[in-house]
């Protein structure tokens, strides 16, 4: 039934794909033409204005010096900061261990108890060093206000 349509092993869209193709194509050209034909009038006027030389206020270079001086601060900061974070974490690490290894040695329930409270006292311990560490590298640095335009 099919066979007055199209011929066994042709495509009936096969015009239509090569029209669209074409004109594709040309579109594409017609593109190509237009940006570089456009280009070339906004090349030669850019280069026949002189550019303006740029003024930076000083409030603009003291707000860019700020700026700097804060970016090093603040990763001096974080750097510290990091650190001791780092060494509360291993000192409560180190204590869970030490709390495992006596809970599994472990056979009565004083011994158990000591145990856990030996493990309390290191987190206590640890989290005043973290605290005490912290405060000691003062207070985190502040970002510099922008300059009013």
């Amino acid at each position: 039934m099919d066979t007055f349509l199209h011929r066994p092993g042709t495509s009936p869209y096969k015009k239509e794909n090569q029209m669209n193709k074409k004109s594709a194509s040309k579109v594409a050209v017609v593109a190509v033409l237009t940006l570089f034909l456009g280009s070339g009038s906004a090349i030669a006027a850019d280069s026949a204005a002189t550019p303006k030389p740029k003024t930076i206020s000083a409030e603009k270079v003291a707000h860019q010096t700020a700026v700097t001086a804060y970016k090093a601060a603040i990763a001096t900061y974080r750097t510290s900061a990091n650190a001791v974070h780092a060494a509360q974490k291993a000192a409560i690490a180190t204590a869970k261990t030490a709390r495992d290894a006596a809970l599994a040695g472990a056979k009565t329930n004083d011994a158990k108890l000591a145990a856990r409270a030996a493990y309390k006292s290191a987190v206590a311990s640890a989290k005043s060093t973290h605290d005490a560490a912290i405060a000691a590298l003062g207070a985190k640095p502040v970002a510099p206000a922008k300059p009013a335009k």
